[in-house]
């Protein structure tokens, strides 16, 4: 029986339990914990060099696979919106877009405050996928926002289990909602060690906000001592720490694949990133990390028959492959669980964002 706590930086708190006494059996998972991390309004030049020498936990996510030309939604370039591209794999717009455009908290879940009540019919999540093959899943967020997603999947909304053993409709077991990036990985890492010393499989979603709180308040300025270049490093801080606990852990070490990517950047105009157009707005990072036997690789070479290298003024290049993005994300880490793609998804379905050059299989 796990607790699963919410807290609303605003005042309310929230909680209640979730329970898996069983995993249903998974074909050979390559990894058994896989943490989906979004940097709120992270520029990728946090990631390239000079900056990264002061960033050694950005330097050593980067070992594996890894672009600083991902692209976020092409029509939208704002938080929410970009992580419901992320948890389902599609994107906003379009026949099998999810269609959410707010960025806002959301309406109750009785007054359309659901992925499902917006567009019409259920939208399968990487929670769903995860917490149907018995998986332990873990949502860990910097804003309130995000209640859309326990929302849209808690007890109340979540889709029928149709993979025996049925696990229920709750998809997500642990709703962690706080501002403090440390208080956010303490948590996280007692919640994948917690699972990892029962021999259970992980899908956590980590949501680090302070570079955006920062960005909108004091710009995303990349200047030596910048409130958004202190923001970085404490962000890098954060990140240490999960990878510090996962090294130094019999039970998670070698057994733990990292993704990490963006929402969006930021600076055009100056303190926000509303601009879609704008390079600084849509360019962001994705990193795969997996600890083991990793070699340094370009995204983009390794997948030049299925992605796009757009140039650095476009958010994609017409009559082209798509580039990589931020919503290839859910795929790929149900790909390093050994799991299928989230259904009627459209972004990287076919899970055929290759990363096995940084895993050396």
């Amino acid at each position: 029986m796990g607790v699963v706590i919410a807290i609303n930086p605003f005042g309310a708190t929230v909680s209640r339990a979730a329970d898996h006494s069983a995993q249903s059996a998974v074909e050979s998972p390559r990894f058994q914990h896989v943490i989906l991390i979004s940097v709120d309004g992270l520029r990728p030049e946090a990631i390239l060099p000079p900056l990264v020498q002061h960033h050694p936990a950005f330097q050593q996510l980067a070992q594996g696979a890894w672009t600083a030309q991902a692209r976020c939604d092409p029509d939208i370039s704002v938080t929410l919106p970009n992580h419901i591209d992320m948890i389902t794999s599609r994107l906003v717009a379009g026949e099998n877009g999810h269609g959410w455009v707010g960025n806002s908290d959301p309406p109750s879940r009785t007054m359309g405050g659901t992925l499902h009540l917006k567009s019409g019919h259920y939208i399968p999540s990487v929670f769903d996928v995860a917490h149907d093959e018995g998986l332990q899943t873990a949502l860990v967020v910097g804003k309130w926002k995000f209640v859309l997603f326990e929302q849209s999947y808690g007890e109340d909304a979540g889709g029928p289990d149709d993979v025996a053993p049925n696990y229920g409709k709750d998809k997500i077991d642990c709703f962690v909602c706080s501002p403090n990036s440390m208080d956010q990985v303490q948590q996280l890492a007692a919640f994948i060690q917690s699972a990892g010393d029962r021999q259970k499989k992980t899908f956590t979603f980590l949501h680090l906000a302070l570079p955006d709180f920062v960005g909108h308040a004091s710009g995303w300025d990349l200047s030596d001592g910048s409130a958004y270049r202190q923001a970085l490093l404490d962000i890098d801080t954060a990140l240490g720490f999960v990878l510090s606990k996962i090294n130094n852990s019999p039970t998670l070490k070698d057994r733990v694949a990292i993704v990490l990517t963006a929402d969006h950047g930021g600076g055009v105009p100056f303190i926000s990133h509303l601009d879609p157009e704008a390079p600084v707005n849509f360019t962001i990072p994705f990193l795969v990390w997996s600890g083991v036997n990793q070699t340094q690789v370009d995204l983009y070479a390794i997948n030049a028959k299925t992605r796009h290298c757009p140039s650095a003024n476009e958010r994609f290049t017409a009559n082209q492959l798509p580039p990589i993005r931020n919503s290839d994300a859910g795929n790929t880490c149900l790909m390093l669980l050994g799991l299928p793609a989230i259904p009627g998804s459209t972004v990287n379905a076919g899970q055929d964002l290759q990363i096995t050059s940084a895993l050396q299989k």
